[in-house]
C-alpha cells in the first residue's frame, strides 16, 4: 500500500545545499517505489518556484501559503481558500495595512498583489519588533479567529502571516489523501515551525 510523505520546506527539506541534494535523492527513491510526496510550505508560489528551478525538486503535490493553496505536480490548481473579504477589510483598517515594504499579499498563485484586492489568500506583515509581532498575532487569533489563522514566522524579522480559518496544512493534506485514497496510518509529516503543528 502506498505511503504519503509531506515535508515542510524551510529548515526541513532545505537546510543547506548538501542536505537538499540528499533529500531530493531520497524522495526520488521514495517516489520510485510508488509512494506520494508533497511539499507543504508557507511560501507563496513565486517564492517557492525560484527554489524549484534552482534544485529541480520533484513532487506529486505542492501545498503553499500555509495550506491555503493546493496544486498538483503540474501546478494545476486543486483548491484555494481565500480570506473572507469583510474580515480582510476589518483587519486592514484595524492594523492600518497599506501596500508598502512591510507587507505583501498573495492571491492564489499571484505572489505579490495589493491589499485592496478581494479574495486574497495570504497576508504577510513585518512588525516593528517581537512584542508587536506577538500582540498582532494574539489579536488576530482571538478577535478574528472565526475568519483567519495567524502564524508567527520564525527567523524572519518579527513577521506574521495570515490565511483563512477554513484551512491549514493538515486540511490540504487531507484533500490529497482523499484524491489518492491513502489511509491516515500511511501519512507521514515533517516540519519545524508553528504552521506545521
Amino acid at each position: 500500500m502506498k505511503k504519503f510523505l509531506i515535508s515542510d520546506y524551510d529548515k526541513t527539506f532545505f537546510i543547506d545545499n548538501n542536505s537538499i541534494k540528499y533529500n531530493i535523492e531520497k524522495v526520488k527513491e521514495f517516489r520510485d517505489n510508488g509512494n506520494i510526496f508533497a511539499i507543504a510550505t508557507g511560501r507563496s508560489f513565486y517564492d517557492f518556484i525560484k527554489n524549484l528551478e534552482n534544485f529541480h525538486i520533484e513532487y506529486d503535490y505542492l501545498i503553499i501559503n500555509h495550506g491555503a493553496t493546493l496544486l498538483d505536480k503540474n501546478h494545476n490548481l486543486i483548491k484555494n481558500y481565500p480570506i473572507d473579504n469583510k474580515a480582510k477589510q476589518n483587519i486592514k483598517h484595524e492594523f492600518n495595512l497599506v501596500d508598502n515594504q512591510n507587507i505583501f499579499v498573495c492571491k492564489c498563485l499571484e505572489s505579490r498583489t495589493s491589499i485592496i484586492q478581494e479574495n486574497i489568500t495570504k497576508i504577510h506583515i513585518k512588525c516593528n519588533n517581537h512584542d508587536e509581532q506577538v500582540k498582532f498575532n494574539n489579536i488576530l487569533n482571538n478577535k478574528y479567529k472565526k475568519f483567519v489563522k495567524s502564524y508567527l514566522i520564525t527567523g524572519l524579522n518579527n513577521c506574521i502571516e495570515i490565511i483563512s480559518s477554513n484551512t491549514d496544512k493538515s486540511i490540504a493534506i487531507q484533500e490529497i489523501a482523499k484524491i489518492e485514497d491513502i489511509k491516515k496510518n500511511k501519512i507521514f509529516t515533517v516540519g519545524d515551525s508553528f504552521n506545521d503543528l
